[in-house]
């Protein structure tokens, strides 16, 4: 699990996981830690290559979090506002 304090006024967050092996699936929420049941965004799918883009997200603590969908490792997750 992650989070970061995104600024107000902030237009775009891009969240990114990239690399290593597995499939590791990418879970957003704007309210509270991001789990498979409880979430405000999610990108799935086969291998370790997700990326997410919040418009307006609020300002304050975001959350993150990577499922291992099957066993992963050295992926890197990334944002970007």
């Amino acid at each position: 699990y992650h989070y970061l304090y995104v600024p107000a006024g902030t237009k775009t967050l891009k969240i990114t996981v990239s690399g290593g092996t597995g499939n590791a699936d990418l879970y957003y929420s704007n309210a509270n830690w991001a789990t498979t049941g409880a979430h405000t965004d999610r990108a799935t799918g086969a291998g370790n290559s997700h990326t997410l883009t919040i418009n307006n997200p609020p300002s304050g603590a975001n959350y993150i979090s990577l499922h291992a969908a099957a066993a992963f490792s050295g992926a890197t997750l990334t944002t970007e506002f």
